[in-house]
């Protein structure tokens, strides 16, 4: 069975993006070629992304346009599938793109049970809680910024169930920013 793996930038204080206008800032002022290089790897093993609304319409203006061209991520962003959890848009100009509009959460399940490699929640606060309440996301892998934001959105809501975790790995990069990977337990 194939993994539903989330995969998230998060801050000291759990936040996955900062205020408004000012959302990734903490990310582009911490990221480097080695990190980049380790989401290369781990995208070897996926032949999908999961994402909300939100995420999606903010990486389709960016990565299928000439400002991406210069990044090592630009084919693999453009070519892998990617499955839009969203009852707003009907309709995704970036290729390899498909609305998951009705029950995106039972296509998810059976995505999972279909052959194929792992598949990667990228961003989506709103899709990792509903995931988590569900009960369908395998593993976690975290890029730990060394960052106090003080304000932003949190992955995590009031809603979420507690969810045991089991530590899997760890990397440091020169820049502070820590992966941590954890399955559930």
């Amino acid at each position: 069975m194939r993994k539903l793996i989330a995969f998230e930038f998060i801050s000291l204080d759990g936040f996955m993006a900062g205020p408004p206008d000012h959302e990734m800032d903490f990310v582009l002022t911490g990221f480097d070629r080695d990190m980049e290089q380790d989401l290369a790897e781990q995208y070897k093993d996926l032949d999908a992304f999961v994402m909300g609304r939100t995420t999606f319409q903010s990486l389709e203006t960016y990565w299928p346009t000439s400002k991406a061209e210069a990044e090592p991520l630009q084919g693999v962003m453009n070519t892998m599938e990617k499955l839009v959890c969203s009852t707003t848009i009907t309709e995704a100009r970036w290729n390899n793109s498909r609305i998951l509009q009705a029950d995106a959460a039972t296509e998810i399940e059976r995505l999972k049970h279909n052959p194929g490699k792992d598949i990667m929640i990228i961003g989506s606060a709103k899709v990792v809680q509903s995931l988590i309440r569900l009960g369908l996301i395998d593993e976690f892998r975290f890029f730990l910024f060394p960052v106090v934001l003080g304000s932003g959105k949190s992955l995590f809501d009031a809603q979420s169930s507690p969810v045991q975790m089991k530590l899997l790995q760890t990397k440091y990069f020169t820049t502070g920013v820590v992966r941590l990977d954890y399955a559930r337990a």
